[in-house]
C-alpha cells in the first residue's frame, strides 16, 4: 500500500488469492417410516377415529424430500383404524384449478397408487364464520365434509413474513385450506398485518373444524428430512406457542 498527497493509502496491487473449495458431508440419516409412526403411536390420536370415518389429509407441493413417503404411511396408519382417508390439495397460487391442483400433486408422486389414497381437488369453500377481526373464514369444501382433518407441511422461514408462523402449519390451515377465498380475505383486511391475520384466521379454524393434527416436517440444508413432530389442535391453537422455531433451531 502507498500513501498519497492529501495522506490517503491507495492499494498498489492485491495480495496472492488462492482458489478454495468447502466440502460438506451429509452424514445425517433418519428412518421416515420408523419416526412417524413412532410419534402416532405415542400421541394416540389415531386412536379416537371411528372406523369408516372419512379423513382429510391436506398436502402442498414445497418439494419435501420424503413428502410421498410420509403420507404413505400416515395414511396406512389411518387405514389399519378403519378410517377412510383421502387427499385434498392445498397449494398456492394464482389462477389455479382444481385440476391443476391435482397436477400439481401427481407430478411430484403423490398419486392414488403411490400413496394409498383417492385426490379429491377442488377449489369450492364453505363460509364458516368470521375472526374476532371481522375476517370471513373459509375452508375447501371436501375438508369441512370430512369427519377428521391432517395436515402435513415443511416447516421453514418465509422471507415475506416477520412472524410466529412464517410458511408452517398455521399458513397452510388458512391459506391452503382456504384456497384463494382466504387469500383475498386476509390480504384485504391489510397486507402489512397478513401474519396476524393467518394466525387468527387459522385458530377459527382449529376451534370450529374437526382437525385432528397437523405434521410439522424440518428439513437440513441438504433436504433431507431430519424432524417430524405431530401437533395437536391446542398445541397449535395456543397464542404462546413456539413450535415453529423449536423445531427450526433445535
Amino acid at each position: 500500500m502507498i500513501a498519497n498527497k492529501n495522506n490517503h493509502t491507495r492499494i498498489s496491487a492485491l495480495p496472492p488469492v488462492l482458489k478454495g473449495k468447502q466440502l460438506r458431508e451429509n452424514m445425517y440419516t433418519f428412518d421416515v417410516s420408523t419416526e412417524l409412526t413412532t410419534e402416532l403411536d405415542a400421541l394416540e390420536v389415531l386412536l379416537k377415529i371411528s372406523p369408516g370415518q372419512k379423513i382429510a389429509v391436506a398436502v402442498a407441493n414445497q418439494g419435501m424430500n420424503n413428502l410421498v413417503e410420509i403420507v404413505k404411511v400416515l395414511i396406512a396408519r389411518l387405514r389399519a383404524v378403519g378410517a377412510v382417508p383421502f387427499i385434498v390439495p392445498v397449494i398456492g397460487g394464482e389462477g389455479l384449478t382444481s385440476d391443476d391442483q391435482r397436477h400439481i400433486l401427481e407430478s411430484i408422486g403423490v398419486t392414488e397408487l403411490a400413496v394409498g389414497a383417492p385426490i379429491y381437488s377442488t377449489m369450492e369453500t364453505v363460509l364458516i364464520g368470521e375472526s374476532a377481526k371481522g375476517i370471513p373464514v373459509f375452508i375447501d369444501r371436501y375438508a369441512y365434509e370430512a369427519d377428521g382433518i391432517i395436515v402435513v407441511n415443511r416447516t421453514k422461514y418465509h422471507g415475506g413474513f416477520r412472524s410466529d408462523y412464517k410458511n408452517g402449519l398455521m399458513r397452510m390451515i388458512t391459506i391452503g385450506l382456504g384456497k384463494q377465498s382466504s387469500v383475498y380475505m386476509c390480504r384485504s383486511y391489510g397486507s402489512t398485518h397478513i401474519a396476524e391475520n393467518i394466525a387468527e384466521v387459522a385458530r377459527f379454524i382449529l376451534q370450529t373444524t374437526k382437525f385432528l393434527l397437523g405434521v410439522a416436517v424440518i428439513e437440513n440444508q441438504y433436504q433431507k428430512t431430519t424432524h417430524i413432530k405431530l401437533v395437536t389442535r391446542s398445541e397449535l391453537y395456543s397464542k404462546e406457542n413456539k413450535l415453529e422455531y423449536k423445531l427450526k433451531t433445535s
